[in-house]
């Protein structure tokens, strides 16, 4: 699934007729089924083709796009995610303008979007319908509609309207905010100068954000409901143990790819001490009962010295036990790959061959071919993977390589969620004891 959609006509057109529920559109303009009256006076009928023309080569022709931003020679636009569950960075910086000195002055503009980035929003909306179907996305939509009709008493205020186009409607409504940059002269640094800002305002006002779109746009977050969707919820038939589900409700719960990540590993990690004793013990076990061996004879014993001595080496150079394999051996026991292999296809038809033919860069995890034969072989491929990226989110010396940047490895980090999640997923129902 990808984060960036195809920005077209046909996609700002399809985006307006799910909005405002019509469709009506004639020759490239779309035409609204009830005006908009905004307070000035002004009214608003619909959309030119040419307007839409414009807003999308505009798009179309920016140097950089990501999910959440767009660079042009001398200016951006850049999502913003407030990281408190208030908002406060979002009331604090409303509509404030800051003016840079120098000879080549910058200047930051926090507020709603403007009429590309509202656009581009629309086919987010176009392309992904799951997205419309969140309680806060209908709650959104529905204040876009009431803008400018009786109805918008409901509301207790008005949302007021900067402009007179429809876009400029969608940007009020559609509570997101932005930062908008611009330079005097031609600039390749713009998410720099968005970090840099979002740094200033957080050392000066403890209101802090983030580079990213907000959940409601992100269908990784959106899937998450499809269970409940799909059919009803029954009474949980057995209980779990505590420490589990409250790692896994962190997890859920985290607006944070990093956070959410490691939520779901902890999961794993609870059992990695228990299951590498055990497998410790029946590798020795295997050892004496064999035939083969003999108390009488040296060699026999030396073997099995060997095999504890080589463990504790393992764990006085890991500083504990041996992490990786600990990680094979949980999934040995409590992960079905054909259980994984369905998960993963109902949560996203791409993601098995995704990680086939994807590598993680900034873990420096290789390709996992979770369709193989060999369930083990596909365990140990999966464990390898998986704790490198754990070991990518929380190392972070100077110099190593490679390493995750916070956000803006975040949509790589996405991908790999879904596989983490899985998994603990098992862990989890594993050790449910029926009720």
């Amino acid at each position: 699934m990808s984060g960036q959609p195809v920005i077209s006509e046909a996609s700002i057109l399809e985006g307006l007729r799910r909005v405002f529920r019509s469709d009506g559109t004639v020759s490239g303009d779309f035409t609204l089924r009830d005006p908009i009256s905004l307070t000035d006076g002004k009214t608003i009928n619909g959309a030119s083709s040419t307007e839409i023309n414009e807003i999308t080569t505009r798009l179309n022709g920016a140097k950089s796009k990501t999910e959440s931003s767009f660079q042009w020679e001398k200016e951006a636009e850049f999502a913003l995610v407030s990281l408190d569950q208030v908002g406060a960075f979002d009331r604090f910086f409303e509509d404030k303008t800051f003016e840079g000195q120098g000879d080549n002055p910058v200047t930051f503009k926090v507020g709603r979007p403007s009429r590309e980035f509202a656009a581009y929003l629309l086919c987010k909306f176009a392309q992904n319908p799951v997205l419309l179907t969140s309680g806060r996305a209908r709650m959104i939509l529905n204040r876009i509609r009431q803008i400018g009709s009786d109805r918008s008493v409901l509301n207790r205020r008005p949302v007021p309207v900067d402009g007179d186009s429809l876009f400029d409607v969608i940007a009020a409504g559609i509570s997101a905010t932005t930062l908008q940059i611009t330079a005097t002269k031609s600039r390749a640094d713009f998410e720099t100068l968005a970090n840099s800002f979002l740094f200033h305002a957080a050392y000066n006002t403890d209101a802090a954000a983030r580079i990213g779109l907000e959940a409601m746009f992100r269908p990784q977050a959106i899937q998450r409901v499809r269970r409940s969707q799909n059919g009803s919820l029954d009474a949980p038939r057995q209980t779990y143990d505590a420490d589990l589900v409250h790692h896994y409700l962190m997890g859920v719960a985290a607006e944070i790819p990093l956070l959410e990540y490691l939520a779901y590993y902890h999961i794993a990690e609870h059992f990695f001490e228990k299951v590498f004793n055990e497998d410790l013990i029946n590798q020795v076990r295997s050892g004496i009962t064999d035939p083969s061996f003999s108390a009488r004879r040296n060699k026999d014993i030396q073997a099995i010295v060997k095999i504890v001595t080589k463990v504790k080496g393992q764990i006085k150079d890991e500083g504990g036990v041996n992490e990786q394999r600990a990680l094979q051996l949980v999934l040995d026991r409590f992960v079905s790959i054909p259980r994984l292999v369905a998960d993963l296809d109902a949560y996203d038809a791409d993601l098995v061959n995704h990680y086939a033919n994807s590598d993680v860069p900034f873990a420096g995890a290789g390709k996992v071919s979770i369709r193989g034969n060999d369930e083990e072989a596909v365990r140990g491929a999966i464990a390898k993977r998986i704790y490198k990226v754990r070991n990518a989110l929380v190392h972070a010396k100077e110099g190593e390589l490679p390493k995750y940047a916070p956000f803006a490895h975040d949509e790589e980090l996405a991908r790999e969620i879904p596989l983490m999640r899985f998994t603990a997923e098992q862990i989890v129902i594993a050790q449910g004891k029926v009720l």
